[in-house]
């Protein structure tokens, strides 16, 4: 089997796009720190697939966890705002 064509290394070409999207996107988008919170999580996986997430990796992955939390309580706000005012 292709070593790059293995569906690890096509799942980080892939990535890659959603990292360029993330990146490119004004942080004044709502959905934005999902996007890249997300994508973050992803890449960290990916990269260590074969390998053992360290206890500072998974610590990485619960600050981001709780930035996907945090965002989506904002968004929840809104909507629910949003419902108030019309």
């Amino acid at each position: 089997m292709d070593v790059n064509n293995d569906p690890v290394s096509r799942a980080e070409r892939a990535l890659y796009d959603i990292q360029e999207l993330a990146d490119s996107t004004a942080e004044h988008h709502p959905y934005w720190i999902l996007l890249y919170n997300c994508s973050q999580i992803s890449k960290l996986i990916l990269e260590k697939w074969n390998d053992d997430l360290t206890q500072e990796d998974l610590n990485e992955i619960r600050w981001m966890i709780s930035e996907l939390e945090n965002s989506c309580k904002k968004l929840k706000n809104k909507v629910e705002q949003d419902s108030r005012d019309k």
